[in-house]
């Protein structure tokens, strides 16, 4: 059974360096990758009309977004699997994810944040590190 390396992807110019990686790796491993775009079900406003509408644009654009990522990537099929999730933290979906596919290793992009920004923004890598059981890379922007 061939290794999966999973990656998470917020199609920003982080999560793109660490597929980049991932890809070499899977290539030199013979594993499969499989590409993880969250949902986040986190919003600001209260439910109410319009909320189904919002995610079924939020989809929409995230399924645009990853076949255009798969294609400047060019991805081959059976090399891949792509999936669209949604959750409220990003980091807990990942390490669910990672632990359903018995991935070999998660390979994420970081944002870089620091200070106060990263206070109150969080940091989904760090909380992936911590929570996840089999290893994650980070890769800088």
């Amino acid at each position: 059974m061939a290794m999966t390396y999973l990656v998470p992807v917020d199609f920003s110019k982080g999560s793109a360096a660490a597929l980049d990686y991932a890809i070499k790796l899977a290539k030199e491993d013979r594993a499969k990758l499989l590409l993880l775009h969250v949902i986040s079900a986190d919003f600001a406003f209260p439910l109410g009309a319009g909320f189904a509408d919002t995610f079924e644009i939020l989809e929409a654009n995230a399924t645009k977004a990853m076949q255009a990522l798969i294609r400047r990537k060019r991805l081959r099929p059976g090399q891949f699997r792509s999936l669209l999730v949604r959750g409220i933290n990003p980091a807990d979906v990942i390490v669910a994810v990672a632990k359903k596919s018995r991935a070999a290793m998660i390979v994420m992009g970081s944002h870089g944040r620091s200070g106060f920004q990263r206070f109150l923004l969080g940091s989904v890598a760090e909380r992936t590190v911590r929570q996840a059981d089999c290893p994650v890379m980070i890769m800088k922007k």
